[in-house]
């Protein structure tokens, strides 16, 4: 099931602080402005200012941190229009939501739920009291309670709060209680919500046709599913499965290459920057010589990589050879635990791996040792993969579960918007300016 909007939004902003700041009557009086009434429960300026603040700050860590790490950002927004907008839609949602589980009794907790409440207040107070810590008492020189005491004392003397007013432990339990209750709200709404066999196979039958259609037109398709553990629905015909040792050029005889080319690269911009009257005929020959020691030392590492992957060699094609265990012993290439996907023509892997792979007559033939930029790939011929569609019954939970989540969240949103329909919900958003 989706995660909850709502209490995701409220709880991100546990970790983003507020102090007090001394600000003139008619600042006070703006900041207090109700922003939207719910049946009379109001959220006043100051807060909805904070939240989007906050929303934005975090936003902006998230993008920075997809940037880094796919090279991509801008994944959630950072105008202040649009997150002003998801702001006060959460602070709605949650507040009919709430409202509606205390209509419903839902608000009365077993022990058990108490408990569990409690916990999550622990540990979203204790966040933020470390946040405390980090930003005004990095250098205390104090330990345990006596820090946490410490810190307690500066957000009550300094009024320091959560952009949505929490600051005591209370007010955390408070919000933890309210978010329990939510919880069995939406429980309940999706409670009888089931998935029918017809769907499941309505469903698969579906996907085949997609995955059937995807692999007219990028054949590789079936392959890069298989590589990248994806949802496999259709497989296309003259497909294998192998497996491979790749033995690679060892890390001293690599280093030894490195060190050569850098040589060369060394040599060669010498060369380039001499000057008018320098001696060109000597910088060349020594151009020529670091040429010759790095294609030297780059055939050595071949050449031992070789020797090693012949000696491999031998063992997997020993009758009763263990190959799987030998790749664990001695393979450079993290594959697939099935390994991998190929057919004729394949642009996944290097050409001399697919015609060493597919040049293989019979499930469990060993190939020797096939040459690639890479190094030396011993390869077995594992299985055929049957054309055609999958078996349902190995994808049956992955689409059962989908489906269900996707049912569940058709149902919550349709509960919710009857909800915010039928409450007193006025917003004033000519106030935010």
């Amino acid at each position: 099931m989706r995660k909850k909007s709502v209490l995701a939004l409220l709880l991100a902003l546990v970790m983003i602080l507020s102090g007090c700041t001394l600000v003139t009557k008619d600042e006070e009086k703006d900041n207090a402005r109700v922003i939207i009434d719910v049946n009379g429960e109001t959220v006043d300026k100051q807060t909805i200012v904070s939240s989007v603040r906050s929303q934005i700050s975090q936003n902006e860590q998230y993008n920075q941190l997809f940037q880094a790490y796919y090279g991509y950002g801008n994944m959630y927004p950072t105008d202040e229009a649009t997150v002003t907008s998801q702001v006060i839609e959460s602070y709605t949602t949650n507040l009919v939501l709430k409202q509606k589980a205390a209509a419903l009794g839902m608000d009365q907790m077993t022990d058990e739920e108490k408990a569990h409440a409690e916990e999550h207040a622990k540990e979203y107070y204790n966040s933020f009291l470390q946040s405390v810590i980090s930003a005004y008492l990095p250098n205390s020189g104090l330990e345990g309670d006596e820090l946490t005491a410490a810190a307690e004392k500066y957000v009550a003397d300094n009024a320091i709060k959560t952009a949505d007013g929490r600051f005591t432990y209370d007010d955390f339990l408070k919000t933890a209680l309210e978010n329990e209750a939510i919880e069995k709200l939406e429980a309940d709404i999706v409670k009888d919500v089931t998935v029918t066999e017809e769907e499941i196979k309505a469903d698969f039958d579906a996907k085949v046709e997609e995955a059937k259609a995807t692999m007219e037109t990028d054949p590789d398709a079936y392959g890069k599913n298989v590589m990248n553990g994806a949802a496999v629905y259709y497989v296309p015909a003259g497909y294998r499965m192998v497996k491979h040792i790749l033995i690679s050029v060892s890390d001293e005889d690599s280093k030894a290459a490195d060190e050569a080319q850098t040589a060369l690269s060394e040599a060669q911009d010498a060369l380039a920057n001499a000057a008018e009257d320098a001696d060109k005929d000597a910088l060349q020959a020594a151009v020529d010589a670091a040429q010759a020691a790095y294609d030297e030392a780059k055939a050595a590492g071949m050449a031992n990589a070789k020797a090693k992957a012949d000696e491999v060699y031998a063992k997997a094609a020993a009758e009763g050879a263990d190959f799987d265990a030998l790749i664990s012993e001695y393979s450079a290439d993290h594959m697939p635990e099935n390994g991998y996907a190929i057919r004729e023509g394949s642009a996944l892997f290097v050409a001399p791996f697919v015609t060493g792979a597919m040049a293989l007559q019979n499930v469990g033939d060993v190939s020797e040792p096939v040459e690639t930029a890479y190094g030396y790939h011993i390869i077995k011929y594992v299985s055929d993969v049957q054309e055609g569609p999958v078996d349902l019954e190995t994808v049956r939970e992955s689409i059962s579960s989908s489906l269900l989540s996707t049912k569940k969240d058709e149902l919550t949103d349709a509960a919710i918007k009857q909800w915010i329909d039928e409450a007193n919900v006025k917003t004033f958003l000519d106030r935010m300016k």
